[in-house]
């Protein structure tokens, strides 16, 4: 299994970043301890408004993605320190290109709130994406899996593992060393994590030291997933290999920042009795899954056959061609579910269009599992879930025993469909941060907060026609910046008619800007009440997510 690896570009955490001793900044130095971290990555550092990349990184990303490079601070030789950044809200983005210049990256967020922070304020690493570890839809192809592997090899016998931490699948198998390719070919992963270099270069790999696949830490992984007895019930107590590949993915999720992992709920262990063996040969001639000269779906057997309606069908579609049945059993069952919808047209077309307007099903039940579905993702759970009673109706009377298992399995989750009813407002923000996501009537104390911000708005909004009565300064105006608050403003002209109420805030060419104690306090309540809203949104958001979350709705494979 000797050969050369494709590793990932080189940056400055191939080799471990020496930390200046003396003359940095808190900000810098807290900024290299993370790195030290996760030498081998890309540290995104969230500054403000920004993810910010210094030193060698910072050269490697202004380069890859051709943004400016700048400076910060000098180092301890004197040398400026490149600086290279992009916008928190452009992170997905970015991030995508990153990944598929070939980087792993680590995101290093603020993990509390700077106006209340004491000092620096605390950052951590909250994940570390790789092209096996990605979770974001803008970054995934809908018809295909994201496949991380793992393999572990002794005694000339492969334990291979493979997870889609989008989707929730996790399969295994031991199968002969020479058998490992066609594998790899069979499921493209998109990483492969192993204790030693592979000579097949499909993938990008990572090689881990050898304690990452010992049995015993891959028992401790597994039992933490999968409870007390996962191997009985699993099916991997005699299976040492695969147990050990499966372990090494777990900890390599984790290691990567993926705590929440409730969507893997099972592993898969599968033969190769149970498929025709189609090795990479065949399947690149046969132009299978892709075509010979730009190695896309364009003219394949998949894309002749891909008239699916939903990404989880496509995915599907693809699974059954590149792994023939040879179970003659398993393959007139399939078969008898396949008559059933050509010989029942108003079945079938009653079918197409229940699905054709639904989501990603798995993919959502994935990140709201680990805890990175927005409020836009809750809504298209729940509209997808809604669509399930019509389903379970249209197959009431199907005889295919496989048709029958699928209507089995989908259960019409009321109670999801309506906490999302009750919590999420009709047409929410993508990002949390901007608020309104919650919908009224569902917590009271958000209900109070917001009134307090009603009112107070339009006490203010009301001011500027009261001051200009009062003052009798028909250009009075009242406005707002994010350095001042909220002011009165006066031309110079009207100066001679300020009230002695009025306090000096600041000094323009052509006017004054003032305050009143009144003004103050109340820009103080509607401030505080703006905070608290959108961190209880925040909160409010996670506990419905989290909640969701327990539950299993249908889409996973079992």
């Amino acid at each position: 299994m000797q050969g050369e690896k494709e590793n990932y570009p080189k940056n400055s955490g191939n080799n471990r970043p020496r930390m200046p001793a003396s003359k940095l900044s808190p900000l810098m130095e807290q900024y290299y301890r993370e790195k030290q971290q996760y030498p081998d990555a890309i540290l995104l550092f969230r500054v403000g408004d920004f993810y910010e990349t210094f030193a060698e990184d910072a050269v490697i990303v202004s380069r890859d993605l051709n943004i400016t490079l700048t400076s910060r601070q000098r180092d301890d030789e004197g040398n400026k320190i490149p600086l290279a950044g992009v916008p928190y809200h452009a992170l997905e983005t970015y991030l995508a290109r990153l990944i598929k210049a070939g980087h792993k990256v680590a995101i290093c967020d603020q993990v509390e709130d700077p106006k209340t922070a004491k000092g620096l304020v605390k950052r951590e690493i909250t994940r570390v994406v790789t092209p096996g570890t990605i979770i974001e839809p803008a970054m995934l192809e809908e018809s295909c899996n994201n496949f991380l592997a793992a393999v572990v090899e002794e005694n000339g016998r492969i334990g291979l593992a493979l997870v889609d931490v989008s989707t929730g699948e996790f399969l295994t198998t031991e199968i002969p060393a020479e058998r490992l390719p066609s594998e790899l070919a069979k499921f493209r992963p998109a990483e492969c994590i192993a204790p030693f270099s592979l000579s097949w270069e499909g993938t990008r790999q990572q090689i881990l030291e050898e304690d990452c696949f010992s049995l015993e830490n891959a028992g401790r992984a597994l039992e933490g997933q999968f409870g007390p007895g996962y191997a009985e019930r699993l099916r991997l107590a005699d299976k040492p290999l695969s147990a050990r590949a499966c372990g090494a993915i777990l900890s390599y999720l984790h290691r990567s920042h993926f705590d929440a992992l409730g969507h893997l709920t099972e592993i898969r262990l599968y033969f190769g009795s149970e498929f025709m063996v189609l090795d990479e040969i065949t399947l690149r001639n046969l132009e299978i899954l892709r075509n010979i000269r730009d190695r896309s779906r364009r003219g394949t057997l998949l894309e002749f056959l891909g008239e699916t309606k939903t990404p989880m069908g496509a995915r599907t579609l693809a699974r059954w061609i590149q792994m023939p049945l040879l179970s003659l059993e398993k393959i007139k069952r399939r078969l008898g579910a396949v008559e059933e919808l050509c010989s029942d047209s108003v079945l079938r077309s009653g079918l197409g269009e229940e699905l054709k307007g639904a989501s990603d099903l798995e993919r959502l039940v994935s990140r709201v599992s680990c805890g990175a579905a927005n409020p836009r993702d809750l809504m298209a759970l729940k509209s997808t879930l809604q669509r399930l009673p019509s389903l379970r109706s249209a197959l009431e009377n199907i005889a295919s025993s496989h048709l029958q298992d699928l209507r089995s399995q989908l259960g019409p989750l009321e109670d999801v469909v309506a906490l999302i009813e009750k919590s999420v407002a009709d047409d929410p923000p993508a990002n949390l941060r901007d608020g309104g996501v919650i919908r009224d009537g569902f917590d009271p104390e958000l209900d109070g907060l917001r009134a307090l911000l009603r009112d107070g708005k339009g006490w203010i909004s009301r001011l500027e026609g009261q001051e200009r009565r009062r003052t009798g300064i028909k250009s009075l105006k009242v406005g707002y910046t994010n350095v001042f608050g909220y002011y009165l403003e006066v031309s110079r002209a009207n100066l001679h008619l300020v009230p002695e109420d009025y306090i000096r805030k600041q000094t323009m060419a052509n006017a004054e800007r003032f305050i009143t104690p009144e003004l103050k306090e109340m820009e103080s309540k509607v401030i505080s009440a703006q905070e608290r809203s959108t961190s209880l949104e925040q909160e409010i958001f996670n506990r419905v997510r989290e909640k969701i979350a327990q539950r299993r709705p249908p889409g996973q494979r079992s």
